[in-house]
């Protein structure tokens, strides 16, 4: 980034500060006249300059015309695009692959003061760093304000984990006439991060040895439990009669009642050392690989509610269960390896 871009981003903070919605206003709003603009500018100074030196009047008079309905122009376009009210959405998980939607909902709470025209929304930056040291491509959206449905989405192609730096929001107008355009760089709050992808496989507990020798050893077992089938038993009385296989019943093989298997766990931890990874990978797709694995468990668990903990080396989550703890190793996979 340039010298001067980055004191550009600096008077950007002071003079639009972040915040969660925006109304659109003379303290965030900039306006210049566009390339059409311009040359309709300098077709008002040709128009002048041949009626003084012809001394016709007729041409003049069309020369002030056009000036005039250039000056009416600023006005009207301050005035619509002042009518943009802009609140961010709630983003949903993204994973690497996925398209990330970044939601802001316009004039939601406003259905009088629609802004007219063509109004374009698109990322400041075309290219968004995240902390890995790669580029996400993003992708402008453009409505209509007379005919649009909220929210209004900006799209993030998503090839990387980690935590994503968004750039300002830029939206532009160019209504009623092109003569100028009417742009803002609004910046919303932002806690976006990219997880791995996850990778279906196996779920291998370990639970850690108590002199931490690196040993580990596979603790699942199955366990009765109502997830998934498993046999067929003689009914024991005081048995719930939801277990009842009562088509058996109707074709006259006994009272016999139905058992489940559930995978239960004792408490133990997801480990990225004792996670196997595909032979013949490179050092950075093996490590990919891995933390997708490992994605793909924690949401399994999750999901199942069970207790487990997760060693990343330097990063240790104690076992717990739910959907912070969820989030928590989720993040954790995200973020593996930044600085």
């Amino acid at each position: 980034m340039s010298i001067i871009q980055k004191q550009i981003n600096r008077w950007l903070d002071k003079r639009i500060p972040t915040a969660n919605q925006y109304q659109l206003n003379h303290k965030n709003i900039f306006i210049l006249p566009s390339k059409f603009g311009t040359l309709f500018l300098g077709l008002c100074g040709l128009l002048f300059l041949l009626g003084t030196n012809y001394q016709n009047n007729l041409m003049l008079l069309l020369c002030y015309f056009l000036v005039s309905i250039f000056l009416v122009s600023l006005l009207a376009s301050y005035i619509n695009f002042a009518k943009i009210h802009l609140q961010m959405g709630k983003t949903s998980e993204v994973f690497v692959g996925d398209n990330l939607h970044f939601p802001m909902w316009l004039n939601a709470d406003q259905k009088t003061l629609q802004p007219n025209g063509l109004i374009n929304f698109k990322f400041k930056s075309d290219k968004i760093k995240i902390n890995i040291g790669k580029s996400l491509s993003s992708n402008g959206n453009q409505i209509d304000g007379n005919n649009f449905t909220n929210p209004v989405t900006l799209n993030l192609l998503c090839p990387k984990r980690g935590k994503i730096n968004l750039s300002r929001v830029s939206v532009e107008c160019f209504y009623p006439l092109g003569l100028y355009r009417c742009w803002t760089h609004l910046s919303f709050p932002h806690n976006i991060i990219i997880f791995p992808k996850p990778i279906p496989c196996d779920i291998a507990l370990a639970e850690k040895s108590l002199n931490e020798s690196g040993e580990s050893g596979k603790t699942c077992q199955q366990s009765l439990g109502q997830e998934d089938f498993s046999h067929l038993k003689s009914y024991q009385l005081g048995e719930p009669l939801n277990h009842v296989a009562w088509k058996q019943l109707a074709k006259g093989r006994g009272m016999v009642s139905k058992q489940f298997a559930s995978e239960e766990s004792q408490i133990g931890w997801l480990s990225l050392q004792h996670t196997a990874a595909s032979v013949g990978l490179s050092q950075a797709d093996m490590l990919e690989t891995k933390l997708g694995k490992l994605c793909y468990q924690v949401a399994e668990l999750s999901r199942k509610n069970q207790v487990f903990g997760l060693d990343l080396g330097n990063t240790k989550i104690a076992p717990s269960s739910g959907m912070d703890h969820r989030q928590s190793c989720l993040i954790a996979l995200a973020t593996y390896g930044e600085d």
